[in-house]
């Protein structure tokens, strides 16, 4: 995005859309035609859609938009954890059932089957596929996941506003993704080592979260590395 305020060096009329606009800003753009704050620049260093600002928080975002914090933050991802969850546990019925099941028949001196290595890998890797699936495309395509969207979140490249690529989605999505991905893989190594990679997610969950809270930004690690924001929508932009 240029920081040029001549008419011919402004975003085109695509690349306008995948700003930060909230629903206060976009009622007016349609009803003035003029072009949102977060939209212009005035040809210094600092991003554009931070040039006109109008948060009186101790933390000011984009115009009309704060930095999302900690708890919003949380709450959204449990959303998306439970939209996760059905769809994981609908991907294990299927799937799990095409390779015989996640564990072998009992026998008759236990209590219970055994585990399914098999089953259980496919379907591991299937719900980590669908997992990217999910939030690349949410944050890339729509901006928001669906709790994001409850809560009136939007992620966007912390320089200029615009969508994500899915360059950085992947990047996030990685990083973000730690815990989960050792949780699921726990289940193949002894039960000790199991235990410490567990360990290590739930650490590595309360670093990303510490991040979050020091940083003026509120950018975590993963959104340092994958170069994101997230803002919540906030109150009417003057």
């Amino acid at each position: 995005m240029t920081r040029s305020g001549s008419t011919q060096d402004r975003p085109s009329a695509a690349d306008q859309e995948e700003i930060w606009e909230s629903p206060d800003q976009a009622a007016h753009t349609s009803a003035s035609g003029d072009e949102p704050p977060a939209q212009r620049g005035s040809g210094g260093s600092s991003p554009a859609w931070a040039q006109s600002l109008t948060s009186t928080s101790a933390v000011p975002g984009p115009a009309g938009f704060y930095f999302a914090d900690v708890p919003n933050r949380i709450i959204a991802y449990i959303i998306d954890l439970i939209v996760l969850a059905v769809a994981g546990m609908i991907i294990s019925l299927v799937i799990g059932g095409i390779f015989g099941g996640l564990t072998t028949p009992q026998s008759l001196d236990s209590a219970g089957g055994d585990l399914n290595m098999g089953a259980f890998l496919v379907v591991a890797i299937a719900q980590l596929a669908i997992s990217f699936a999910y939030f690349g495309y949410c944050w890339v395509a729509l901006r928001a996941t669906a709790g994001m969207k409850m809560l009136g979140l939007q992620i966007g490249d912390e320089s200029d506003g615009h969508s994500i690529t899915w360059n950085q989605a992947l990047i996030r999505w990685l990083i973000l993704g730690i815990p989960s991905i050792l949780g699921t893989f726990a289940v193949f190594v002894p039960s000790v080592l199991g235990m410490v990679l567990t360990i290590i997610g739930v650490i590595w969950l309360l670093v990303l979260l510490y991040t979050i809270a020091q940083s003026p930004t509120k950018q975590g690690l993963h959104d340092r590395y994958a170069r994101t924001i997230l803002v919540k929508a906030g109150r009417r932009a003057a």
